[in-house]
C-alpha cells in the first residue's frame, strides 16, 4: 500500500495535483487546503489513501495524517464517498469538522459543496462516538489527574493536534467553568479556551 509520496510537484489544479516520485507522476486528488500548500517546482510530501474499484485505482492526498485519518472516517460513513470526505476537508479543518460533529451541529457541515442536511446528520451520528475513542494526531494520553470527561475531552483536543500540556490545561480550565457538564459542552468550553 501507498502510505505517503514525496516529490517535486509537476502540476496543481483545483482537485488534483501531480507528484513526480523518482520519474513517475502520480496523481492524487487532495482537499483544496492540502492544493494551497503545495508549490509547482518545489517538494512536495502528501499522505495518501488508494481507493480500489472495479474499474479504477484513485489516489487520495493529504496534507498530513490527521487529515487523511478524519477522510478515512468520513468515508465509512454510508453514503459518503471520497468526493464527499475531500468537500469536507476542502471546506473545513480537521478541527471544524470534530468541533460540528461534537457540537451536534449539521447545519454547518451542511455548507460543504455535496452535503445536505440529512447527510450531515448521518455523519454526526455515525461518527460521533468513533472520532471520541480514535486518536487521530496523538499518541499520548492525558493523564490521569482529570476526571473521566475532562480526560475524553482532553484527548479529544490532542487528536486536534493541541499539545497535550495545552489539552488539559484547556479541559480543566472548561470543567471548572462547568463542572457538572457532559462531553459535548466540556470540547466546546474547552475548544474556546484553548482558542
Amino acid at each position: 500500500m501507498l502510505a505517503q509520496i514525496t516529490g517535486q510537484v509537476l502540476e496543481v489544479a483545483p482537485d488534483h495535483a501531480v507528484v513526480d516520485c523518482h520519474g513517475v507522476g502520480y496523481l492524487l486528488f487532495c482537499p483544496g487546503r492540502t492544493l494551497g500548500g503545495l508549490v509547482v517546482g518545489q517538494q512536495g510530501r502528501l499522505f495518501t489513501v488508494l481507493n480500489v474499484r472495479e474499474d479504477a485505482l484513485t489516489l487520495y492526498g493529504f496534507a498530513d495524517k490527521t487529515e487523511r485519518q478524519m477522510f478515512r472516517l468520513l468515508t465509512t460513513v454510508s453514503g459518503v464517498g471520497p468526493k464527499i470526505g475531500l468537500s469536507l476537508l476542502s471546506s473545513f479543518s480537521v478541527a471544524e469538522i470534530t468541533g460540528a460533529i461534537f457540537g451536534n451541529q449539521p447545519a454547518v457541515l451542511a455548507r460543504a459543496s455535496g452535503v445536505g442536511k440529512r447527510m450531515a446528520e448521518k455523519i454526526i451520528v455515525e461518527l460521533k462516538d468513533k472520532l471520541k475513542n480514535l486518536p487521530l494526531a496523538a499518541d499520548v494520553a492525558p493523564t490521569a489527574a482529570l476526571p473521566d470527561v475532562a480526560q475524553d475531552v482532553a484527548s479529544a483536543l490532542m487528536n486536534l493536534g493541541y499539545q497535550p500540556k495545552a489539552a488539559e490545561a484547556a479541559a480543566s480550565a472548561a470543567l471548572k467553568e462547568d463542572a457538572g457538564a457532559g462531553f459535548e459542552e466540556l470540547f466546546r468550553l474547552a475548544l474556546k479556551k484553548a482558542a
